[in-house]
Parts: C-alpha cells; structure tokens; sequence
C-alpha cells in the first residue's frame, strides 16, 4: 500500500502483523483487489485500506478456522472497520465514501455470517435508491467529459477493427483443427474472441497500440481452456450424484503453488476410477466426456506451446490464472457440505456471494492481469478499468444465471437459483418442479413464465445487478450491461435464450400485455402493492414481445425513447413507472379492450371485482 494509505497497527501482535504485511505484498501486485471507496481524507483512507485487507483474505484464503491466528487478526480490523465507518458517516462531503461502503458490505458479506431475507432486500432497495440520487446529482462537466471519452473509444474501435479482424484470423490458425472442429466449443471461442478487442479499446483505452502481435492468443485459449475445464468437472459432479466423489479427485491430483499447468495429471482412467464412464456421459457441448477431456489436453498443449518462449511474469500470470479457476472448483466442493442437502444450487447466499467474487470477478481480474501483460502494458496503471470489468463479469453472471437456471437446478451454483432457494422457498419448489426434469436452457417462449412465477427472484436478480452496475459501472460498460440484460432476458428479438423472433401473443397491444402483467402479478400475492417498482417489472413484462407502441407513448421525450432503447436497466423505477402511466394514457382505447378482456361480465363489475379500479389512480398518477 502507498504510505498515505497504510491502516495504524496499534494492537497486532507479531503473527498477525506478519500476514498483514503479506496481504498488503499481495495488494501491491494485485492493486484491483483493493476496495475503491473514494477516499478523500485521513479516516476514509484508513477504512479503505483496513477493509481491503480484510476481504483481501477472506477472498484468497476463506474464513479462518475459530483459533487460527487469522481469525484474531480479522475480528481486530472488523473492530477497526467499525470504528473508522462510524467515524465517517453523517460527515459531509463524505456521503459518497459511506455510501460505497455500505455497497460493499453488502455486495461482499462475510461467509458463515447471518442472513435475514427482508433486512438485506430493505438494505439493497435504499442503497440503489441513494446511488440513482447521486448518480442524478453529477455535473454536466463530468457527464460531458464521459461522454466525450465514450465517443473517442467508440471511434478508436472502429478504426482498429481491420486489425482486430486481421489479428484474430492468425490467431485461430495457431488452435489445433480439432478444436475448431467442434461446433459448440468453436461457437465459445468465438463469443471469446469479441471479448478481446473490446478490453483492449474500451478497458486498456488501446494503450497497446495498433494490434499486430498475437501474443493475447495465450489470453484467448487459457480462457476456453477454463470454462471448458469447468463443464468436465461440472458434469463429474452432476455424474457422481454431487461434488463429494469428483472433489476428492480434484484434490488428490491438484498440486496448489505448482509452477505449472493445474490437473496435467488428470486422465480418463481416473474418471472411469470413480464410476464415470466418459464415453457415454453427455456434456453441453454436444460431445462426450472423453471427447471433451481430449479437446482440453490439446488446449493444454497448445498452452504450454505458448508459454514455452513467454516472459516469466507472462508465465507466472498464466499459471495462476488457471490454478485460480480450478481452486473455485475445490471452494464449491467445500461449500456444498454446508449447503441444504449437499446441493451446489442451495448455498447459503453470503456463501455464494463470496464464491461468485473469487468465480467472476477475480477470475475476470487475473485474465484481464496476464491480457495486460501480453499486451505490454503494466496491469497497476489500469487497475481501477480491471476492477470495473471483473464487476462487470459478475453483474453478466446474473442474468446468465437466469437463462440457464433449468441447466443449473441440482447441478452448480446460480444466483438465481441461491436466491429463490434462501429467499423465496415457495418461487423454488416452482422452479424445481417446472424445470427439474429438463436439461436445456430456458426457451424464449418460457421467459415470461419465469418472470411471473419466480417474480420475486427475478426482480431481487435485476436489484442486484442494478445496485453493481449503478455502483461500479462508466458509460461504456452501462450500455454493455443493458444490452446483454435485453438478449439474455428482457427482449424476445435477438435473444440469445433458443427459439425464434415470433412473437407468442402477435397483435397484442403492449397495453393488453401491460394489463395483463399487472392483473397476474396481483392474483399471484395477496400482499401485492401497485408501486412504482411493480409498474416497472409490468412495463418491463410488456416490452419483452416489442416495445414501438412504448417508444410511441414516449414521443416526443426523445431522452426517455432514446433511455428505454438503449438504457432501460438504467432507468428509475420512477422513470419506467411514468412510461407505464404515459402507455396507458396514450392509447385509451386499448386500455378499455384490455380491461373488458380480462373477464366475460360487465366491465364495471370485472374492474371493481379484480380490484383494478385503482387503475385510475394509477393513470392519473
């Protein structure tokens, strides 16, 4: 740490500083793992610096055993956060710095710790309630200025896409053929081949220059290497009846701190050894086990090949990428003991949560570590830009989870799925029992269907990606998020969810679909209460099938058409609810069909019957 931000040690004794000193070594090679709080002044940079080491340790060593010298060292800079957080708050001119730290505690709870549903959602709703307040509050000058730097990287991509182009065609003739082969494992190269050119224009600002080296295909392959890696060991598990049998072999064949390549050792007469057998054990990949083991020992080859005349640090960020990968293996395989039912899918969520940092976020950090490196650039000069990116991997992960959530079931950790299993049981036993017999990811017709029956879990999924992005997110990536957010989850055209654009419901008004949304939300829960949240999860339902009659009511507020194309995820539930009112003023007469609809009586007596009558108060508004 520099010397400005180094914490006081009044009360360490020996043992304790000298894994002080150790965390703050790692801090300094790993600068992006250091918590940002903003800190301005004396008591902020001190809790920036006490809480960096604190999480630096849970997040590369766990919770420490009860009369480990670590557990001291970490209740004393708990005591000491405290301290330091109370010092702070209320103190003006320090409400952003409180307010990133309170982002942090909850985005980052301790493993083992306390977790009470309703205080936590309580928490969450205020936390991105204050960052819509202060990101509304920024000046034009920094808004302008983020802007310009948005449209300077935009103009740079582009110019930079012949050689980006050129680059990635030599890079894929240094794979191996067979690897190409593969329909599906070419289709994850390819999604990972995009990846590339946008860090190095939009994350590293093209410091690296004009892209004519194919150094980065070290990069692109140790990437497909890892989550290939991870369906083998996935499907191991799922193979084994869960994590207990395939854990034991990971463990026995993996060598922590080895200077090398991790499970070299692994072959497939250790997987048959645990009653596996590979031929005939399917993977997502449209292959088999033992199609999918070969294709990754070529990859290792091609690996080693590529490393054999690299730069030691290049080396050393290399391997420990990739013993970070299969370590987040080994911590599933441990948390799954403590899980309901030694399932993987029903962690306790202060355990996922720190899971999913070590699994998304350092994971995104380390490779974009040794991208920099292959690149020539020095990973501590764009630390902050690497932090950004691993978030920008975990608010990703989100609503991946919700696209694959009937392929995860039973099978691996998901947020969405450790959210309905500790939050909302009742959402959960839906999920299980819609879902529990498939194996394939949700289709584009049953995307609704979730968002309704799971609304809950959908809805607390978008808070906290919102509450990551709001927190986390410059212009660049807010786009990147809400467009991901559209073809993963909120719009049926282009999704990348399996089926086709048509729509299931064609020539329904979006009003119909509105009312419709709105009157189900109502009749699932009792308790349901028409706020402006609730508006917005409707509106968002209703533009699932085409939003135009959306963008019509909207007309002429070209910001608000311009926001809901392009930014909806962004927008306040206040701005989405006003959208609502305005859809539902704007076309009067499809919102009396919507209403007669609903019901085969009088209309009067369906709208006071359903209880809708508070729709007039809801249009006027």
């Amino acid at each position: 740490m520099a010397s400005g931000d180094r914490m006081t040690l009044p009360c360490f004794d020996q043992d304790e500083l000298a894994i002080v000193r150790d965390l703050e070594v790692a801090l300094s090679r790993h600068p992006y793992m250091r918590a940002d709080l903003g800190a301005c002044e004396a008591a902020s940079k001190e809790l920036e610096a006490v809480v960096s080491t604190r999480l630096a340790w849970l997040h590369t060593h766990g919770v420490p055993a009860e009369h480990d010298k670590a557990a001291s060292l970490l209740g004393k800079l708990r005591g000491r956060e405290r301290q330091l957080a109370l010092a702070i708050a209320g103190r003006e001119g320090l409400e952003e710095v409180a307010l990133r730290y309170e982002t942090l505690l909850l985005l980052h709870p301790e493993p083992g710790t306390g977790h009470e549903a309703g205080t936590v959602s309580t928490k969450l709703a205020e936390a991105i309630e204050r960052w819509e307040r202060l990101r509304g509050r920024r000046p034009v000058r920094a808004i302008l200025v983020q802007k310009c730097r948005q449209s300077r990287d935009f103009f740079r991509h582009g110019a930079m896409l012949p050689f980006y182009w050129t680059r990635r065609r030599r890079i894929r003739a240094r794979l191996p053929r067979t690897v190409l082969a593969r329909p599906a494992v070419r289709r994850t190269f390819f999604a990972i081949e995009q990846i590339g050119p946008l860090v190095d224009n939009f994350a590293f600002e093209g410091a690296g220059g004009i892209p004519h080296s194919t150094s980065v295909a070290l990069a692109d392959v140790a990437f497909l290497y890892m989550q290939l890696a991870d369906e083998l060991l996935d499907e191991l598990a799922a193979a084994t009846g869960g994590h207990d049998a395939a854990g034991r072999l990971v463990r026995s064949l993996y060598h922590e701190g080895a200077d090398d390549r991790p499970l070299r050792e692994l072959s497939l007469g250790h997987i048959r050894a645990i009653g596996v057998d590979p031929d005939r054990r399917a993977t997502k990949f449209d292959m088999t086990l033992s199609e999918l083991f070969h294709v990754l020992d070529e990859l290792g080859r091609a690996i080693d090949s590529l490393l054999a005349d690299a730069e030691p640090a290049v080396v050393s960020a290399a391997h420990l990428f990739l013993h970070h990968c299969f370590q987040t293996y080994l911590d599933e395989v441990a948390l799954c003991r403590a899980a309901c039912g030694r399932r993987a899918d029903r962690m306790r969520l202060q355990d996922a949560a720190w899971h999913f940092y070590r699994k998304n976020n350092l994971v995104m950090m380390l490779w974009l570590d040794l991208r920099a490196r292959l690149l020539g650039l020095d990973p501590a000069r764009h630390a902050d830009a690497i932090r950004r990116w691993g978030y920008l991997l975990a608010s990703f992960q989100i609503f991946d989870d919700l696209k694959d959530i009937a392929m995860d079931l039973g099978k691996q950790p998901s947020y969405a799925l450790q959210i309905a299993a500790n939050d909302f049981p009742p959402e959960f036993a839906w999920i299980e029992a819609r879902f529990g017999p498939l194996r394939a990811p949700i289709s584009r017709d049953e995307v609704p269907e979730v968002s309704f029956r799971a609304r809950r879990t959908v809805q607390q999924c978008m808070r906290w990606s919102r509450l990551i992005a709001l927190a986390h997110f410059d212009n660049v990536l807010l786009y990147a998020w809400d467009q991901r957010w559209r073809k993963s989850w909120t719009e049926r055209r282009n999704s990348f969810n399996p089926g086709d654009d048509a729509r299931s419901d064609a020539g329904q008004h979006a009003v119909d679909r509105l009312v419709r949304a709105l009157q189900f939300m109502r009749n699932e829960d009792a308790s349901f209460v028409l706020d402006d949240e609730q508006l917005a999860f409707a509106l968002d339902a209703a533009a699932y099938e085409g939003s135009w009659q959306i963008h019509l009511a909207l007309f002429p507020n070209v910001r608000a058409m311009y926001r809901f194309a392009t930014l909806r995820m962004s927008m306040t539930a206040e701005e989405k609810a006003r959208a609502a009112r305005r859809l539902l003023r704007r076309f009067p007469r499809a919102r009396a069909s919507a209403l007669l609809g609903l019901g085969h009586g009088d209309v009067d007596h369906q709208v006071a019957g359903d209880g809708l009558e508070a729709f007039s108060q809801v249009i006027e508004a």
